[in-house]
């Protein structure tokens, strides 16, 4: 989940005419299609005519509910460090790119539109950064086999690794206060969650983030379904209105009362994403109330991460990148650019 989204302005002031009128090398028009995995993405690029002086590849993955658009002043810092990078709009948010069915959101296929997408562009060997629901994601790429023989960093901003989150999330050793704050966990994967109660999701949450009907909202809403049929992460349990309240915990008890649903035990993670072998940075914004992630649950992502790992915490909410106090902002995106530079091999 996200609060605040995207940059507070535009990387430059032309920008209604068009990205090329900005730093960066920003594509011109602000998108173009990407055929990947028999999808169609919405990309945008950065650092298209570095040429020879091209130092490697980027790819960025965004979050929920989020747009590719909000990565743009990143990427330019990129281009200007000399890194080429691309950000899509993801499967559920590119129109060609969102199919009807929710099982096509299950998380492996979101997996698989990662290595189709570079695949696409002729990247070999490239730099991965993520938020959000893109953070789970890009942890659970970079776990996997063709991660370990293609990601030369991995970058996650707000989310811990997925093995640490999810025994913050169940189990002896799960942290209550993520327990009640990720709540709505459990109503996002309800049926029809975006339409329910009169579109109350898509009236709260949809709209204002661009999305233009219910069911578009709804395609980005099955990533939580397709991340808990998989087991990439654990479910929490589900708590009574009452017993949140009693914690203090109001803006899930006012959830769990208006959405309803059961009282259970959550549910365990099924599947590990296990050790990451390349360079790491977990950026995290300590005043995250969705994802808290300065927590210790969350510090243990440290045990999963093999080589020269980076932690960074910030006084910032939940996108990093969009902190109120713009000082924190710089040094986000000063560490990531360090991140991309300092795991760069050598020509």
């Amino acid at each position: 989940a996200v609060a605040e989204s995207g940059w507070k302005a535009f990387p430059c002031p032309n920008a209604e005419r068009g990205w090329n009128q900005c730093e960066g090398s920003l594509t011109t028009p602000p998108t173009t299609p990407v055929t990947a995995n028999n999808l169609t993405f919405d990309c945008r690029f950065a650092g298209l005519d570095l040429g020879e002086a091209k130092k490697g590849d980027v790819m960025l993955l965004h979050g929920f509910p989020e747009w590719s658009s909000m990565y743009l002043p990143l990427m330019s810092e990129l281009a200007k460090a000399g890194y080429h990078s691309v950000a899509c709009d993801q499967r559920g948010y590119s129109p060609g790119a969102s199919p009807e069915k929710e099982e096509d959101y299950n998380y492996n296929l979101l997996r698989d539109d990662i290595f189709a997408v570079a695949d696409a562009l002729k990247f070999d060997k490239f730099h991965v950064i993520a938020h959000d629901h893109g953070a789970v994601l890009g942890w659970y790429a970079a776990g996997s086999q063709r991660g370990e023989e293609r990601f030369l960093s991995y970058t996650a901003m707000s989310i811990p690794h997925n093995d640490a989150f999810a025994a913050g999330l169940y189990g002896p050793d799960a942290d209550v206060e993520q327990q009640m704050a990720s709540q709505y966990f459990s109503i996002f994967t309800m049926p029809n969650s975006a339409s329910m109660k009169n579109n109350t999701l898509f009236n709260s949450w949809g709209r204002p983030s661009g999305f233009d009907t219910s069911s578009h909202f709804q395609k980005a809403l099955w990533w939580y379904n397709g991340a808990f049929d998989v087991g990439v992460l654990s479910m929490p349990p589900s708590y009574s209105a009452d017993y949140l309240r009693a914690q203090g915990a109001n803006a899930s008890a006012d959830q769990r009362e208006y959405f309803g649903g059961d009282e259970n035990d959550g549910l365990p993670q099924k599947v590990a994403t296990g050790q990451i072998s390349m360079p790491t940075l977990y950026v995290c914004g300590t005043d995250d109330t969705f994802i808290l992630c300065d927590h210790e649950f969350a510090r243990n992502t440290k045990n999963f991460c093999t080589k020269d790992y980076q932690h960074l915490p910030v006084a910032c909410g939940h996108n990093p990148l969009a902190c109120d106090d713009p000082t924190s902002t710089d040094k986000v995106v000063a560490g990531v650019i360090n991140r991309v530079v300092t795991a760069t091999p050598a020509k």
